[in-house]
Order: C-alpha cells, then sequence, then structure tokens
C-alpha cells in the first residue's frame, strides 16, 4: 500500500471543512483522501480545549509528531538496556521473559529482542 501521512496543510483544510459543518464523505472528496483517514484523524486527535470540543491542526501535528517518535527503530539502543538484555539472555533467559519482565528500563518487544 502506497500512502503520505496528512500534511499540516491539509489538517488546516480538515478542520475549516469541519469546523463549516460539511461530511467526512465531502471533506474526503475535497481532500482526494479515504473517509476511514478523514474519520480516523478527527477521532484521533479531537481536542477537548476552553469547554469547546473541536479539531485543531496544528495540536493534531503535535500529537502525530509525538507519537511518530516513538515508532523509529534504534529508540532502545542504550548500552544499559543492551546489558540487560544480554545479562538475561546468557542466563537462558527467552525473549518473551525478558520483554515482560517489570523493569525501571524501558524495554524493547519480544520480537525485537528476537531481531
Amino acid at each position: 500500500m502506497n500512502y503520505t501521512h496528512l500534511s499540516i496543510e491539509e489538517r488546516a483544510c480538515l478542520r475549516k471543512y469541519y469546523v463549516e459543518g460539511k461530511s467526512y464523505r465531502e471533506i474526503a472528496r475535497l481532500l482526494g483522501r479515504n473517509v476511514s483517514t478523514i474519520s480516523r484523524e478527527i477521532a484521533r486527535n479531537y481536542t477537548h480545549r476552553y469547554d469547546i470540543n473541536t479539531y485543531y491542526p496544528h495540536t493534531a501535528q503535535k500529537k502525530y509528531l509525538l507519537r511518530r517518535s516513538f515508532c523509529h527503530r534504534g529508540m532502545f539502543w542504550n548500552e544499559e538496556v543492551i546489558a540487560y538484555i544480554n545479562e538475561k539472555l546468557q542466563l537462558t533467559w527467552s525473549p518473551e521473559q525478558i520483554a515482560s519482565t517489570p523493569c525501571a528500563l524501558k524495554l524493547p518487544s519480544f520480537k525485537t529482542i528476537y531481531r
């Protein structure tokens, strides 16, 4: 599947159309996106501010960037985590046991440990 993430400009247009009261289908048609993309974007980034519930494009962009920052590989590659994982592997722990152990360190999933 080929797709692109919503840009800040598309989010600004989405807000404009949303405030005007256009339907999700109409907004999707105007932006050239799928209806489910629009409905998920609004549901995921709906903001409750000053007793006014609405969609703010800059807040949505900040939320998107924050969520995206956790998706990149390498976020667990610090020496302390690697040493902890290696220690447990040498003690014949399985990756599932290592990943599910309560620990002060932020550990990767067992799939990442297998890799």
